[in-house]
C-alpha cells in the first residue's frame, strides 16, 4: 500500500469535504475580517507611539510569540477503521507520518514568521538592533519551532499519560523563557541561552518510553481537530456535522424564571436555555472576561473604542449562531405557537444577551476612558447597532 499517496487522498478528500462551508465563510468573514485588520492596524500604530523602554514589551513579545511557538496542531487524518486496516503496516506508517509532520511544519513556520514580522518593529524601535538580526532571528524561530514539533510529536507517542502532560508543561515553559530571554537580553547571550535550552531540551525527549504509533490517541485528536474545523465553519454557515454538547449549569437555570409564563414567550424560555446549556455559554464568558482584562489595561481613548468595538463585533457574531438551534424541527409545526414568533424571540434572547456584554465590557472602560461620558455614548452606539442586528439578522 502506498501510504504517501494515502495521507495525500485523505487530505483532498477532506478538503472536499469542507470546501462548500468554507466558500460560504470566507464571504461571510470577509467584511468582519477586513475591519478587524484595519482595527489591528490602527491599534498597532498608536502602541507603536506611545510604547516607551520602560513598558514590559519584552514579556508581552514572548507572550506573543508563544502561542506560535508552542501551539499548532498536526494533521494526520487518521480513521477508527485504520487499527484495523493499517495497523498490520504500523513499522512502514514513517512515510505517512513524516508527510503529516512536514505540513505541519510549513504551516506552523508560516505562522512563526508572521508574528515575527509583526513584532520586529517593535523589537527593533525599542532596542535599536540592526537589519540583519531580522533574518537571524527568523532563521533561530524556525529552527526552534522545529524542535518544538518534534518534542509535541514525541509526546503524542509517549506510554504514560502523565509524561504527556509534564513534558507539555515543559515545552510552554520552554518556550515562554527562550522567547523572553531572545528579547530582553543581548541577541548573543540570548541565543546561547536559547541554544543551551533546545539542546537539553532534544537530550531530555530521549528518556520516556515511546510508542511506534499511539493510534488511539492520534485518532482520538484528529477527531476533535477535525470537530474544531467545522465548529469555526458553524460560525458563519449552519454546518449538519456540528454537533453541540448540551451541559446543564443548574445553578444558571434560575435566570429562566425571569422569562414570564405565556404562549408568547415559550421560545424565549427555550432558546435562554439553549444558550445557558450550549458552548455558546461558555465561548461568551470566556470573550467577555478577556475583553474586560484587556480593556482595563487600555488607557488610549481611540484604542479603547476599538478594542471595545471589536469585541462588540465578535459577541455578535458568536450569538447569531444561536439561530441554528432547532431549524427545520419538527416539533416547531406541531406546537401552537405562531411560527414568526420563533425568530421574534431568538433574536430578543440574543439582543439581551449582547446587551448584558456591552454594560459587563464597559465597566472597565468607565474607569481607563479619559471621560466617562466617552464609554456612555460609545455603549449607547454599540447597543443601537446591536438592536438593529439582531432584529434583522
Amino acid at each position: 500500500m502506498d501510504l504517501q499517496a494515502l495521507f495525500r487522498s485523505r487530505s483532498a478528500l477532506f478538503l472536499k469535504e469542507i470546501r462548500p462551508y468554507l466558500h460560504y465563510a470566507l464571504q461571510s468573514a470577509a467584511l468582519a475580517a477586513g475591519v478587524a485588520i484595519l482595527l489591528f492596524s490602527f491599534a498597532y500604530r498608536q502602541f507603536m507611539l506611545w510604547v516607551t523602554p520602560e513598558f514590559p514589551w519584552a514579556l508581552l513579545s514572548a507572550a506573543v510569540m508563544l502561542p506560535a511557538l508552542a501551539g499548532g496542531k498536526i494533521r494526520t487524518y487518521l480513521q477508527e477503521a485504520d487499527t484495523l486496516f493499517l495497523l498490520p503496516q504500523e513499522q512502514g506508517m514513517t512515510l505517512y507520518l513524516r508527510l503529516s509532520l512536514n505540513r505541519a511544519l510549513i504551516v506552523q513556520t508560516a505562522v512563526v514568521t508572521v508574528v515575527w514580522l509583526l513584532l520586529w518593529p517593535l523589537y527593533h524601535k525599542m532596542t535599536g538592533a540592526n537589519g540583519w538580526l531580522f533574518p537571524l532571528f527568523l532563521i533561530i524561530w524556525i529552527l526552534f519551532k522545529r524542535i518544538m514539533l518534534l518534542g509535541k510529536w514525541t509526546e503524542l507517542q509517549m506510554q504514560e499519560k502523565r509524561s504527556r502532560r509534564w513534558y507539555a508543561i515543559l515545552r510552554w515553559a520552554l518556550c515562554v523563557l527562550s522567547a523572553y530571554a531572545l528579547f530582553a537580553m543581548r541577541p548573543a547571550a540570548g541565543i546561547l541561552l536559547l541554544s543551551l535550552a533546545a539542546v537539553a531540551y532534544l537530550l531530555l525527549l530521549r528518556l520516556p518510553n515511546r510508542y511506534v504509533v499511539n493510534w488511539s490517541l492520534l485518532i482520538e485528536l484528529e477527531l476533535a481537530h477535525k470537530a474544531g474545523i467545522y465548529r469555526i465553519l458553524n460560525w458563519f454557515i449552519d454546518v449538519p456535522a456540528v454537533q453541540g454538547k448540551a451541559r446543564n449549569f443548574r445553578w444558571l437555570d434560575g435566570l429562566t424564571r425571569s422569562v414570564a409564563f405565556r404562549q408568547s414567550h415559550a421560545y424565549t424560555y427555550l432558546y435562554t436555555l439553549v444558550w445557558l446549556r450550549s458552548e455558546l455559554f461558555g465561548i461568551i464568558a470566556r470573550l467577555t472576561i478577556v475583553g474586560m482584562l484587556l480593556l482595563s489595561s487600555i488607557r488610549h481613548d481611540l484604542a479603547l473604542a476599538s478594542v471595545y468595538s471589536a469585541l462588540a463585533v465578535i459577541g455578535a457574531l458568536q450569538l447569531a449562531d444561536l439561530k441554528r438551534y432547532y431549524q427545520g424541527h419538527l416539533w416547531q409545526y406541531i406546537y401552537p405557537i405562531r411560527e414568526q414568533s420563533v425568530r421574534r424571540s431568538v433574536g430578543a434572547v440574543r439582543f439581551r444577551i449582547h446587551l448584558a456584554i456591552l454594560v459587563l465590557l464597559a465597566l472597565p472602560a468607565f474607569w481607563t476612558f479619559s471621560n466617562p461620558f466617552y464609554a456612555a455614548g460609545l455603549v449607547m452606539l454599540c447597543a443601537t447597532g446591536s438592536g438593529w442586528y439582531h432584529r434583522f439578522r
